[in-house]
C-alpha cells in the first residue's frame, strides 16, 4: 500500500470514530417520555389544547351585483324595513379580497359587453352606429392638407415600411396588394376592449382578386418598399373616381393606390364623429351639371405627364369632332349644318397644331407653369360648334339650336372632352399632391382640397366598431373589427359593387397578438 492510500484510510477511520462519539453523547442526553399514570375506572381526560388564541375566520359577504354578474340574473331586492342597523364597525376588506376585486374588475373590462336593446339598434340608420357608453372606436381620417411627412406613422395605400430583409407578402404565391399601415402605439387603450398590440405597426395586404388578407405585426418600420407591380388586373380592387380605371379612359389612370397620411381619431359614445354618411358623388355631379372652363388656373396641367395626357385625350376626340359633325348628303346640307362642319374642321386643325407643339416641347424643354398657361389660353381661343336642345319658356316647345363655345368649356349638353380631362386631372393631382403638395398650384389646391376633404369624410375607414354594412360571418361577442375599408374614389379602391371590405379577428386571437387567422369579407 502506498502512502496516499494509507493516508486516505486513516482519514476514513478518524471520521467514523468522531461520528460514533457524537452519537453516544446524543443518546445519553436525549429526552425520555414519562409513562402516564394508570387511569382509574370510569376516568376520562380532556385533550391537551393550545393556550394560544386562534384567529376567528372573517365573514365573506358576496354582493348581490356580483352574484347577478355570475348567474346572469337580476339581484334580489331586500326589504328596507328588514334591515337593522347597529353600531358595529364596518369590516375592512382584507388584502386578499382587494386583490380579488381588482382581478374581477380587470376580467370584466376585458370580457363583459353590455348588449344594446334590439329596438334601439334597429331604429338607427345604417352606418350611424356610435360606440357604447365607455367604449371607443376609431376613425381613420385622411389628412387634408398633409402634415410633416417625417412624422407620419399611419397611412393608406402607397408603400409599406417593412423591416430590412422582409419579402413582399404573397398570397396564393402571388404578390399581394398593400392596403394600409397603422401605428399601434397611437391606438386608444380601450380599443378592441383593450386587446391587441400597442406597439409596432400593423401592415395589411390583400389578394389581388379575392377577399383573402395577410396582417403583419411589424415591430420596427423600415424604409418604404415600392409595390412590385402596377394595378393592372381587370378583376382587382383598383377603382379611381369617375370610372377612370375602365373603358377608353383606363390608359390615362395612375394605376396605384395613393399614399395618403391619416390621423387616428378616437370616437366615444358621447363625442362627435368625423365620419359623414352623405353622398360622396355630389360634388362631381354638381360640377358636371353647372359647367366650367379649364382655362381656369385650377384646371391647368401641372407637369408634362398631365399635359401630354390632356393633349392625347383631346386628339382622340378631335377625330370624332371633325367626322361626326360633318354634313352628309342625306341631311339636306343645310346652311347651318355646313357652317357647323366648317367651324369644327377649323377647330380640329388649330388644335392639332397646338398638340404638335406640346409633344415637341415635352421632348425638349423643362415643364413650366407659364407654358401650361399659354397652351390653355391658345385652346380657349379655339371655338367649336354643337347642336343643343332648348325649351321655349313661353310655348313649352322644344327646339334645337347651334351654339359655339371655347374648346376649353364644358357644358352638360355639350360634353366633348373637357369633363373627361378634369376626371383624369383629379386622379393625377391627388397622386402628385400626396408626394408633395407643392406640386400643385395655389388655385388647384384651393379647388381640390375641399373636394378631397368631403370624399375623405364620406369614404372614411374605421376600426373597432360594429360593421357599417352587414357581413355574413360576424359575432360581436366573438369578433373585433380590425379595420373596415369602404370603396373610395379618393383612395382608388373598389370592393364589389361599391361595398366595404371588413377585416375581423377573433378576440381570443387578438388577445395574444395572433393575426394568422383574420377573416376578410365584402359587405352586402
Amino acid at each position: 500500500m502506498n502512502q496516499l492510500e494509507s493516508a486516505a484510510l486513516k482519514l476514513v477511520l478518524f471520521t467514523l470514530a468522531f461520528l460514533a462519539i457524537i452519537f453516544a453523547l446524543w443518546w445519553r442526553r436525549r429526552p425520555r417520555t414519562v409513562p402516564a399514570a394508570p387511569r382509574a375506572p370510569g376516568e376520562f381526560r380532556l385533550p391537551r389544547l393550545s393556550r394560544k388564541a386562534q384567529a376567528e375566520p372573517d365573514d365573506v359577504e358576496i354582493a348581490p351585483a356580483r352574484l347577478a354578474r355570475v348567474s346572469g340574473k337580476a339581484p334580489l331586492q331586500q326589504d328596507a324595513r328588514a334591515i337593522e342597523w347597529d353600531d358595529a364597525p364596518i369590516p375592512v376588506a382584507t388584502e386578499a379580497e382587494t386583490a380579488l376585486e381588482s382581478h374581477i374588475a380587470d376580467v370584466e373590462r376585458q370580457v363583459v359587453r353590455l348588449e344594446k336593446p334590439e329596438a334601439e339598434v334597429a331604429a338607427r340608420p345604417a352606418g350611424s352606429e356610435k360606440p357604447e357608453t365607455g367604449a371607443v372606436t376609431l376613425r381613420i381620417v385622411p389628412q387634408v392638407p398633409p402634415r410633416d411627412p417625417i412624422s407620419t406613422t399611419s397611412w393608406l395605400g402607397g408603400r409599406p415600411r417593412l423591416p430590412a430583409g422582409t419579402e413582399w407578402p404573397r398570397i396564393d404565391d402571388q404578390p399581394a396588394d398593400f392596403l394600409a399601415q397603422i401605428d399601434c402605439a397611437s391606438l386608444p387603450g380601450a380599443l378592441w376592449d383593450g386587446l391587441g398590440p400597442r406597439d409596432g405597426m400593423l401592415a395589411l395586404f390583400i389578394h389581388r382578386r379575392k377577399a383573402d388578407v395577410r396582417v403583419l405585426h411589424v415591430r420596427d418600420a423600415g424604409t418604404p418598399i415600392a409595390p412590385p407591380f402596377a394595378l393592372n388586373d381587370p378583376e382587382g380592387w383598383f377603382g379611381p373616381l369617375g370610372g377612370l380605371g375602365e373603358g377608353e379612359l383606363a390608359p390615362f389612370a395612375v394605376r396605384a393606390f395613393p399614399e395618403w397620411p391619416v390621423d387616428l381619431v378616437a370616437v366615444h359614445a358621447e363625442g362627435d364623429d368625423p365620419r359623414d354618411t352623405g353622398d360622396a358623388g355630389e360634388t362631381a355631379r354638381a360640377l358636371f351639371e353647372r359647367g366650367y372652363d379649364i382655362a381656369d388656373p385650377a384646371f391647368h396641367p401641372f407637369d408634362w405627364g398631365s399635359m401630354t395626357a390632356m393633349v392625347a385625350l383631346l386628339e382622340a376626340r378631335l377625330g370624332a369632332l371633325a367626322g361626326t359633325d360633318a354634313p352628309s348628303a342625306d341631311d339636306g346640307e343645310t346652311d347651318e349644318a355646313k357652317r357647323r362642319a366648317a367651324i369644327n374642321r377649323e377647330a380640329a386643325e388649330r388644335a392639332r397644331e397646338i398638340i404638335g407643339i406640346v409633344h415637341d416641347s415635352a421632348a425638349r424643354d423643362a415643364f413650366s407653369a407659364g407654358d401650361a398657361t399659354a397652351v390653355m389660353a391658345a385652346l380657349h381661343a379655339i371655338r367649336w360648334a354643337s347642336m343643343v336642345s332648348t325649351v321655349d319658356p313661353e310655348t313649352g316647345t322644344e327646339r334645337t339650336d347651334m351654339i359655339t363655345l371655347p374648346l376649353t368649356t364644358h357644358r352638360a349638353d355639350a360634353n366633348l372632352w373637357v369633363h373627361d380631362y378634369q376626371t383624369m386631372l383629379f386622379d393625377r393631382a391627388k397622386h402628385a399632391w400626396c408626394a408633395n403638395p407643392d406640386h400643385l398650384s395655389a388655385p388647384a389646391r384651393a379647388f381640390y382640397e375641399p373636394w378631397w376633404q368631403q370624399l375623405a369624410a364620406r369614404e372614411m375607414a374605421a376600426m373597432g366598431h360594429k360593421p357599417f354594412r352587414p357581413v355574413a360571418d360576424y359575432d360581436a361577442d366573438r369578433d373585433a373589427v380590425l379595420i373596415e375599408l369602404p370603396t373610395s374614389g379618393l383612395m382608388s379602391r373598389r370592393f364589389g359593387d361599391g361595398a366595404n371590405l371588413v377585416i375581423t379577428a377573433a378576440k381570443a386571437d387578438l388577445a395574444i397578438g395572433d393575426f394568422s387567422r383574420v377573416r376578410a369579407q365584402i359587405s352586402r
